[in-house]
This record gives structure tokens, sequence and C-alpha cells, in this order.
């Protein structure tokens, strides 16, 4: 936004905009057999309250569905906080396109 004074100086307004915090994380056993912590963000799957998120974490095909969806939408102030190799992982499944999935394997490596 940008305001004009009585001297027609400009004056630049900037806000600053905070990215979303994790509201902690969960366990949840993985493919394989490894047990992961997965950091809750409310507004990755739209309809679940965090209360019911944090128990849907727990199953595993949740967990994966949650991560591609994170993977397709979040930036990456929000997928740092995922486990990488969990990314890496889930990447295929996302279908992403070729900039964003450029990007993340890079941020990733």
């Amino acid at each position: 936004m940008v305001a004009t004074n009585d001297q027609t100086e400009r004056i630049v307004m900037r806000t600053a905009t905070p990215f979303v915090k994790s509201t902690g994380t969960v366990k949840c056993a993985v493919p394989g057999g490894k047990t992961i912590r997965i950091p809750v963000f409310p507004g990755v799957l739209k309809h679940p309250t965090l209360a019911q998120l944090r128990c849907l974490l727990r199953d595993p095909d949740v967990a994966q569905k949650y991560t591609v969806e994170a993977l397709r939408i979040a930036p990456w102030p929000v997928l740092r906080e995922f486990p990488h190799e969990w990314l890496k992982q889930c990447m295929p499944q996302a279908h992403l396109d070729t900039r964003r999935s450029r990007a993340l394997k890079f941020l990733l490596a």
C-alpha cells in the first residue's frame, strides 16, 4: 500500500505476513516399519478439526495423503518441518508440475 502526504512524498507501508506454525507432531508408523513424526498443520486437509486431524494422522494411509497434499499446496517453511526422506518418498504420488517438482528436489537435496 502506498500513501502520500501533503508534500507528495511517497511513504511505503508494509505488512508482515507470518507463516502458519505447526501445532505439534503426531507419531505415525509408515510403510517399511519405520515410525516418523509428522507435523500437524490445520488447513492442509480441509475438513477435519485439529483434534480429528491428530487422530487421523496416526493412520499411515491418511498420513501419506496429508503429506502428498502438503507437497502440492504448502510453502517451503511448512514442508521443511516434515521428515525430508518421507517427503521424497511421497513425491511421486503428488504428481507435481515440473517447476514445483524441481524446486522441491533442490530444496530436499
